[in-house]
């Protein structure tokens, strides 16, 4: 999508915008035309176009939700609204929303509606879920789906496989929480709201069913599962990049502008893909890990800390949930524009939004692609940290990397293995 002439600047310029006027000042200028959407958070902005029910689980530092977009109410613009508000003064157009479950929520599902007590989360989460069932709020499990493509063996036969074949060869517990949370979507939430009785409409064979269905067509269709094993690999290339991140951090007391410059080192000759969030996040890691506390918990010791690639695994999986919503902005949802929401009882996956903060995005719907607009340039993030010249080794380095093969789960899989046996044998050194 870069590649279209004047998108750059349109992304650009749509980040620095404050109000509605000037968004539509910049799409006008601009020329772009046809399948180009755009959807910016401005602070001058009144029009709430997000429910006040969903938006209030946003708010203060013990938020539940943490939304893709920051700051101000969203404003949406392509050519068909701005034909409208000229022709009639107005444009309608309806809005989606949902919450994403990971595998943390989907567990929570599945235990309440067992009967299974939730510990020391237990009073927070059913908190939560109450809310969730009062307010009727939307939600999905898109991103459970794709966090758990390891419990599907073989996915590229799966799809010779009939569905209870397929359903089989998944694991137990993964099994339970497809079944829970099928029963769990179906409750009648206005009959939850006069009775407090959170009873599924489903019976339990219906919605092993339902499971059973489901969970094929997702991992057995073209679309699906070609849309998640690209997202698990983009996940794998993270993860490669975390590895880095915590091996160049753990490895000397040399500044953070030292440690960037090592970084993109890494990620030219190492890793082969540039991601400007990651990047981000890797230098204020190095600034001060406290800023990125889910890094910050793995110390030197005596000896690596246990389970440490799953840890990172489960970092990885959390740095790349943004790209699953930027994927899910783009199909729109069950309306003509959808805003995704992430659900999190822990703070690390918001440091992490937090770190990288997006004002808007800039989509082409018809041809695909997706920029982000982060509310501080990258470019100018650098500058502003004396990290302009580290950050020319990647523009200067672009075409090397556009020549290297393309990756894929294989060769990202070697080097993940040989990356991180090198992680181990430092964190396993250091201490002595």
């Amino acid at each position: 999508m870069r590649e279209l002439p004047g998108v750059e600047k349109l992304a650009y310029l749509l980040s620095k915008a404050r109000s509605a006027s000037e968004v539509d000042q910049i799409w006008m200028s601009t020329g772009l035309k046809g399948t180009i959407t755009a959807i910016v958070a401005l602070e001058d902005y009144k029009r709430a176009n997000i429910p006040g029910a969903v938006k209030k689980y946003a708010k203060g530092d013990e938020a539940v939700l943490v939304p893709y977009f920051s700051g101000g109410e969203v404003y949406f613009l392509n050519d068909r609204i701005l034909f409208s508000y000229h022709q009639q003064g107005r444009a309608d157009f309806k809005i989606d929303y949902s919450l994403m479950f990971d595998t943390n929520m989907a567990s929570y599902v599945d235990a309440l509606m067992r009967g299974r007590p939730l510990k020391t989360m237990h009073h927070r989460v059913v908190a939560f879920v109450d809310d969730i069932l009062n307010d009727d709020l939307n939600f999905d499990y898109f991103y459970y789906m794709a966090e758990n493509v390891k419990e599907v063996k073989n996915i590229h036969q799966c799809a010779a496989y009939l569905p209870l074949k397929f359903w089989k060869t998944l694991s137990k517990k993964f099994r339970n929480n497809l079944v829970s949370l099928q029963l769990f979507r179906s409750i009648d939430c206005a009959e939850y709201k006069r009775t407090s009785n959170p009873k599924p409409r489903f019976t339990h064979r219906e919605a092993a069913r339902r499971a059973i269905n489901f969970s094929h067509s997702y991992y057995a269709s073209e679309e699906g599962r070609a849309q998640v094993l690209s997202f698990a690999l983009m996940q794998r290339v993270i993860l490669l990049q975390v590895i880095g991140m915590v091996k160049i951090q753990l490895s000397s007391n040399k500044s953070a502008k030292h440690k960037i410059s090592e970084f993109f080192d890494y990620v030219n000759d190492v890793v082969g893909v540039y991601l400007d969030r990651e990047a981000i996040v890797a230098h204020k890691y190095f600034v001060d890990p406290r800023l990125i506390s889910m890094l910050e918990k793995i110390k030197k010791s005596q000896k690596a800390p246990r389970r440490l690639l799953k840890k990172l695994d489960n970092i990885a999986w959390d740095m790349a949930a943004p790209r699953l919503m930027e994927t899910l902005i783009m199909s729109q949802g069950m309306g003509d524009f959808f805003i995704p929401m992430f659900i999190s009882f822990d703070g690390g996956l918001k440091q992490v939004l937090k770190a990288y903060e997006v004002k808007g995005v800039v989509f082409d719907s018809r041809r695909g692609g997706l920029i982000p607009l982060p509310r501080v340039n990258t470019e100018d993030y650098f500058k502003a940290h004396g990290c302009a010249d580290a950050l020319l080794k990647i523009s200067e380095k672009r075409d090397e990397r556009s020549d290297k093969p393309t990756a894929n789960r294989d060769t990202v899989h070697q080097l993940i293995k040989r990356e991180y046996g090198v992680l181990r044998k430092l964190l396993s050194t250091r201490g002595r």
